[in-house]
Formats: structure tokens, C-alpha cells, sequence
């Protein structure tokens, strides 16, 4: 096992402590302090990390930016109690983030888990979300009943949400760094050994595996019968690889949306903030900021 500090890692960003909700979450932050907020919120395998590339350039256009690692992972707290980590727990997490940063609303940017948790907060929480940046990702009722519709185009998802909720000793026979590898190598466009470098120190950060493995869950987490159906009113940015699956995605996340769009980032798979961050922080800015509303998306003080 290795110390949390080894993703401490330097840049034009400062590494800060959020206290909510009885935990205490890191994030790496940087831009004007007056700046609307974007939230980034990695995936299941990855950590704050993974949005590094795109903290500068989403700075320098005016934003105030964090790098979230999630309970569990990284520098943040990791409770060791499975209950920690249901959908309901960091839908909190997500919200008390966001004041923890002194904001009363923010842009989510999520990927993978992330964005199924993205699109859970601006339907639970719509008050505390200006806009939704979904990469390769769905509200997890929506990506359900996508898998049931058309399960040969989502094995790996299957695979994914099935290995999730094996008994944890299983997992002390497969490798680490090879669940790193297989899923960047299913995920990206081409080989990203840097990241991977990282993701494996990362994941042997003690007591994370335990939150990686039940964090797979969000994908298809079950909400209450009462908030399954919500809408959300924030407008989204729906950012999917050039991959037929995403279309039966798509169309079911513009019936919970009221405003959405699509977009795919020409050279990238499932990881555009990582493969190509300045042409992502280029469509992002570009779609936060028309030309006749300036950067101010009300996500300020």
C-alpha cells in the first residue's frame, strides 16, 4: 500500500481540504476566486487526476475550477463502511462540496460513475446545479434501461456492474494494475501511459480498491421509485464516444433533459478530458460561454 500523498501532484493548482457531511474530500483547485464553479467528478478507476490537463485552460477563461476525489479515493477520507458509497451518500457529498467551496450552485463535469452522478444531483439537487458536462455517461436509470433494451452492446457494462458485487476477497487474485490497464485500453483511443502510471499508484492507495469496486455500482444504481422519473432542468452537454451504443443512450437522456447536446471529440474514446484536455476545455468553454452571455453562468457567490 502506498500514502494518499503519491496524487499530491504539483501544478498551477492548490490542493485543498472540503468538510461536509462528516468527511473530509480533496480537491485541486485553481482559477479566479470570483469565477463560476465547474466540479469535476472522475470515474470508477481514476481520481482527481484524471481532469489535470484541463484545470489550466478552464481557469484561464474565468472559471474556478476542482478536481474532486470522491470518498474513497486519493487524498479524501475512505469510511470504511459499504453504505458510504450508495448514489444517496454522494449525491450529498457532491451538494455539501459545492458550499464547502463557498458556492451556491456549480457546472458538473463528470465521467464514467461520475456522470451517472452528475445527472443524480442536477435531478436531486437542481437548485445547487448550473449545467451538467456528461462524458460517456448517463443518469443511471436511463443507462439501466438501456442495458435491458440492448444487452450485447453493453458487455463490459454488464461485466462491470456484475464483478461489483463479488465478495471483496475475490479481488486479492486479480491484479490491480491489470484492472487499470483493461480499462483504459477499453476506454481510450490510443496508449496513455502516463495516466496509467498514475491510475495504478492510485488504486493501491490503502482501502481503495474497496471504493473502486463498489463505486462500479453507481453506473446502474437503483434510485427511490419517487426520483427515478425527475427531469432535469439544467441544461446538459452530452460528450460520447463515436460508438453506436451511445445513441439509445442519448435518446433517453433527452427525454429527462429539457435542454441537452451532443457532441464527440474527433480522436477520442470515453476519456476526451485525458486524450485531447485542450480541445475538451475548448468545447466545454465554448458551450458555457455563448458569444452573447459572456462566462457568467450564475454558478458565482
Amino acid at each position: 500500500m502506498v500514502s494518499p500523498s503519491v496524487v499530491e501532484l504539483p501544478g498551477p493548482w492548490a490542493h485543498e481540504f472540503l468538510h461536509t457531511r462528516g468527511v473530509r474530500l480533496h480537491a485541486a483547485v485553481t482559477g479566479p476566486a470570483t469565477g463560476p464553479l465547474i466540479l469535476c467528478i472522475h470515474g470508477s478507476v481514476g481520481g482527481w487526476f484524471d481532469y489535470r490537463g484541463v484545470l489550466e485552460p478552464l481557469a484561464a477563461a474565468g472559471f474556478r475550477v476542482a478536481a474532486l476525489d470522491l470518498r474513497g479515493y486519493g487524498m479524501s477520507d475512505k469510511p470504511p463502511i459499504e453504505p458510504g458509497q450508495d448514489v444517496r451518500t454522494l449525491i450529498g457529498d457532491i451538494a455539501g462540496a459545492i458550499q464547502a467551496l463557498g458556492y451556491e450552485q456549480a457546472v458538473l463535469v463528470g465521467n464514467d460513475t461520475g456522470a451517472a452522478l452528475a445527472w443524480a444531483v442536477a435531478a436531486e439537487r437542481p437548485a445547487r446545479v448550473a449545467a451538467v458536462v456528461s462524458i460517456s455517461g448517463a443518469h443511471p436509470e436511463d443507462l439501466r434501461r438501456s442495458i435491458m433494451a440492448r444487452p450485447w452492446d453493453f458487455v463490459w457494462f454488464i461485466l462491470r456492474a456484475a464483478a461489483s458485487r463479488l465478495p471483496m476477497p475475490l479481488f486479492k487474485y486479480v491484479p490491480r494494475e491489470f484492472l487499470v490497464r483493461k480499462d483504459l485500453s477499453l476506454n481510450t483511443a490510443g496508449p496513455m501511459p502516463e495516466l496509467s502510471q498514475l491510475r495504478e499508484v492510485a488504486i493501491n492507495i490503502g482501502n481503495t480498491l474497496r471504493g473502486s469496486v463498489w463505486n462500479h455500482r453507481l453506473l446502474t444504481a437503483l434510485m427511490p421509485r419517487a426520483s427515478a422519473g425527475k427531469k432535469v432542468a439544467a441544461p446538459v452537454l452530452f460528450i460520447h464516444a463515436n460508438q453506436g451504443l451511445w445513441a439509445p443512450v442519448f435518446r433517453r437522456a433527452s427525454r429527462r433533459a429539457r435542454v441537452i447536446s451532443a457532441l464527440h471529440i474527433a480522436g477520442t474514446k470515453n476519456l476526451p478530458h485525458a486524450e485531447a484536455p485542450e480541445e475538451f476545455a475548448r468545447a466545454v468553454i465554448a458551450w458555457l460561454t455563448p458569444p452573447d452571455t459572456g462566462a457568467d453562468q450564475g454558478t458565482g457567490h
